[in-house]
């Protein structure tokens, strides 16, 4: 496809931490004073755990593969494990198209790294030369992690300037995260390693110190200083408000634009840039600046993310328990399309596999993928355009030049190892907001996918469960429980009462005799032939059934009341199987008793009373034929 914009895709995990969305934000401003236009796939998979099934986010990948890619930017932070990077940056070789690798150095490729060694010295420097601390504990990220070690070295580095011995006491491990922050913080105070200053590997730390501290009865700063690291929002917004360091987003940004410009006609080379740290000095460290207070702009923008949140909330709860009633993928477009209201985009599209359609929708296109969802121009539509991956949405040059739209937000549809297709969100001006937004949708709506397909599982089993319940396993035709199914449904039917009904009792003569001369297998061939012979009796106007054993039951619906009998019956059945070349062969006769009994459709035809009418006619059958010195085995 050719498009007059150039694209870049950002390929990160965890797209809405803040990191990543406040580089993105800035990105996406470059590409709009540059004629590029961003694309960021969300990737989940962001350990380097072992995985023991196929990864789903290679399948991103190909859906990547599919667009005329003008530069692919690689999030190293977020994306550890080693496959993911080896796809990219085969995707990258066959675009022919730069790499730009961020936080690792990759060779044939460019590379843009944060000075995170450099940023954290100059916290641990800041409460030192500034505030004068010397007993100075550390909370880190992961123990092994690169970016934790990094910053574990600019600590013990600038302790060793300072003339301050090193004390591995002093050093506790918070995983980034909020609660083993805290647990680090009180083994600190319980082994009574009590500090004059705690730096954080990052603010989310950080901020948990803080609240921990005070819960203890400390006060911060006044008792122990604390810092964070990273610059995200909720540090400004912390009471105390915490002192960090912020990476450059803006120059990162212009930096990345104007390396893609510079080499996209030299995509296996390689350079490098880094990006410096701006240290922010806030009230948990003592220091205070008026520009780190709130502008009526920030909180407006505050209570219109909190407001957004509900709404989101109110729409996914309405799209997930109506979706849990369901068990058919088309309903679930339809509730997409009643509940998504609540939460909209300038652009949205869901694009699943044509395959999770084609038991429901039958004859459709051979295409890979069929549109689920889209909202465009604020006109919401369901299942619509069936379409090849490479297309990656239908009508995608006319989107790339719609100027309301700077940034396309791609994430996958799956649960487990199960894909289901993709979300793309496409909008101006990105905020944290709009991608978490974003992350939520892809998230709840897969879980609403999963439920569906679950459920529709289970009701096609339940209904070849009901299939089976009524058939014979030997003979396929109906069971005794199927047979009378069958002859309420034909009693009930408004259109047959005045007809007349003809029941069939109809037992095989020598069963035991076959099974005990012939085996067992000769005695089932021999009831599957009479069934055959059975249902092709009563195949035009009628119903059939094998009660088990030796006996069969058939009913014949008319206008008028029909005699056959016994013989002619038999006869009927006969037909059919000397037909067959392999029943003909056998040493053994096939035969039957046959007795039958009629009564018209209405409001008092007793059917059991029919069905043993019909029997004692058969018992006299078979009788009459002892009487004539008929020889069942014959």
């Amino acid at each position: 496809m050719g498009n007059s914009k150039k694209l870049i895709a950002f390929m990160g995990g965890m797209l809405d931490e803040e990191k990543n969305s406040n580089f993105i934000h800035e990105v996406e401003k470059e590409c709009l004073k540059q004629g590029y236009l961003m694309l960021a796939f969300g990737f989940s998979e962001t350990t380097n755990l072992k995985q023991d099934r196929n990864n789903c986010d290679l399948k991103l990948i190909e859906i990547a593969g599919g667009l005329q890619l003008d530069a692919i930017i690689m999030q190293l932070e977020f994306i550890k494990n080693q496959y993911l990077i080896e796809a990219i940056k085969d995707l990258a070789k066959k675009k022919h198209v730069p790499l730009i690798v961020m936080e690792r150095k990759i060779p044939q490729s460019i590379s843009i790294s944060m000075r995170y060694r450099d940023g954290f010295a100059e916290t641990v420097r800041h409460v030192i030369d500034v505030h004068g601390c010397r007993k100075i504990n550390m909370i880190a990220g992961p123990v092994g992690d690169k970016f934790s070690d990094e910053r574990i070295d600019a600590y013990k580095d600038v302790l060793t300037e300072k003339g301050i011995p090193i004390e591995e006491c002093r050093i506790g491990y918070g995983d980034f995260w909020d609660r083993p922050a805290r647990a680090a913080l009180r083994k600190f105070i319980e082994d009574d390693v009590i500090p004059e200053a705690i730096v954080c590997a990052n603010d989310a730390m950080a901020i948990a110190v803080c609240d921990e501290l005070i819960h203890l009865g400390y006060k911060v700063p006044e008792d122990i200083i604390v810092t964070g690291f990273d610059g995200i929002k909720s540090a400004l917004f912390n009471v105390p408000s915490i002192s960090t360091v912020e990476p450059n987003y803006a120059d990162e940004a212009a930096q990345v634009i104007r390396l893609i410009k510079e080499y996209e006609n030299n995509p296996d080379a390689e350079a490098s840039y880094d990006v410096d740290f701006v240290l922010k000095r806030r009230s948990s460290c003592g220091c205070f600046k008026s520009e780190d207070v709130l502008s009526p702009e920030e909180i407006t923008v505050l209570s219109s993310s909190y407001a957004d949140v509900n709404w989101a909330v109110r729409s996914i709860n309405m799209l997930v328990s109506k979706a849990e009633m369901l068990d058919s993928v088309v309903d679930l477009a339809n509730t997409v399309v009643d509940t998504l209201w609540l939460q909209e985009s300038d652009f949205q599209f869901v694009g699943i596999f044509s395959d999770i359609l084609r038991p429901e929708m039958g004859d459709m296109p051979p295409a890979e993928f069929t549109t689920l969802f889209r909202c465009e121009d604020g006109k919401r539509t369901g299942i619509g355009l069936s379409y090849e991956e490479k297309d990656f949405i239908p009508g995608f040059e006319k989107l790339v030049e719609n100027n309301d739209i700077s940034i396309f937000l791609v994430r996958l549809l799956y649960t487990g190892n199960r894909t289901f297709g993709y979300v793309v969100e496409g909008t101006h001006n990105t905020s944290n907001r709009d991608i978490r937004r974003c992350e939520e949708f892809s998230m709840f709506l897969s879980t609403a996918i999963n439920a569906v397909l679950t459920n529709r599982d289970l009701a096609d089993m339940h209904r070849e469960m009901e299939r089976i319940s009524v058939l014979d396993y030997l003979t396929g035709i109906p069971n005794r429980r199927g047979f009378y199914n069958d002859l309420k449904n034909i009693i009930e039917a408004a259109s047959n009462k005045g007809k007349y009904l003809t029941a069939f009792s109809i037992d095989m003569d020598n069963l035991k005799h076959i099974n005990d001369f012939f085996g067992h297998a000769q005695g089932d061939f021999a009831i599957q032939c009479m069934a055959e012979a059975i249902h092709h009796f009563s195949s035009r106007n009628g119903v059939c059934a094998r009660y088990g054993g030796d006996e069969f039951a058939c009913a014949l619906l008319t206008d008028v009341p029909i005699e056959l009998s016994a013989d002619t019956v038999r006869s009927r059945l006969d037909n059919v199987l000397l037909s067959r070349e392999d029943v003909v062969s056998k040493m053994y006769k096939i035969t039957a008793s046959v007795g039958s009994a009629h009564a018209i459709i209405n409001e008092g035809l007793d059917i059991d009373k029919l069905l043993s009418d019909a029997d004692e006619e058969m018992y006299k059958d078979k009788k009459e034929r002892k009487q004539r010195g008929i020889d069942e085995r014959n």
